[in-house]
């Protein structure tokens, strides 16, 4: 499979699958894993090039999300925070404040004192659109084309 299709495939309908549905919880731990897999393909290595997650998942943030991604991934504070804890505990670090859109007033990566908030419906409409930039960004060349074995 190409890395264009994998992204179509298993990244954009199954994280609007998950959101149509309102699995919110799944659809956080899908997507915050999933920042990574989209560094790897607009990188310029491999896929399976080991040792790379730190760097994948903060090149995907700066190029493909929203600045303020990036600007509260200083330090890889998102990485530590967001991909690191739903990898290996399937929970977001307690300094993610988790919500859904309905809760209220605060805002999706607003700052709570030493917290950040996350508003899961934002971050997946974030997430389809870095999705669609990286398919964009191989549409015109600016990253090559990589097999992905599934």
């Amino acid at each position: 499979m190409k890395s264009k299709e994998f992204v179509e495939k298993y990244l954009i309908e199954n994280v609007q699958s998950l959101l149509d549905e309102k699995q919110y919880y799944p659809l956080f731990v899908y997507a915050a894993l999933g920042v990574e897999t989209l560094g790897a393909v607009i990188d310029n290595k491999p896929i399976r090039t080991r040792n790379q997650s730190k760097y994948r998942f903060g090149t995907a943030l700066f190029k493909l999300f929203p600045n303020q991604y990036g600007f509260i991934n200083k330090k890889a504070f998102l990485y530590e925070a967001l991909r690191n804890h739903s990898a290996h505990n399937l929970l977001p670090s307690s300094k993610i404040m988790l919500l859904n859109e309905n809760n209220g007033t605060i805002r999706h990566l607003e700052p709570r004192g030493e917290k950040v908030s996350f508003i899961i419906e934002d971050f997946a409409k974030d997430f389809i659109k870095a999705c669609n930039t990286a398919i964009k960004m191989i549409d015109e060349g600016e990253t090559r084309m990589k097999n992905i074995e599934v």
